[in-house]
């Protein structure tokens, strides 16, 4: 099974980290930031979840201006 690879997302006082806990025997993938904000990232094993990844960062620091 693949995973993202985050390669130290950070803004300020926000940094995301990853962690790929098992909910009900399947893994998930959590982004973490250091200010407690936490959010599931969907599709983590195949390039969506890139997207998803950059999409709930830019949404979480403030800079998502939709797909562009």
């Amino acid at each position: 099974m693949g995973s993202v690879i985050l390669t130290e997302i950070s803004h300020g006082k926000h940094q995301f980290f990853l962690t790929y806990p098992e909910l009900e025997g399947k893994t998930i993938c959590m982004a973490h930031c250091k200010c407690g904000y936490e959010v599931e990232i969907i599709n983590f094993n195949n390039y969506g979840g890139t997207k998803d990844l950059q999409k709930k960062w830019e949404i979480h620091i403030g800079t998502w201006k939709g797909w562009v």
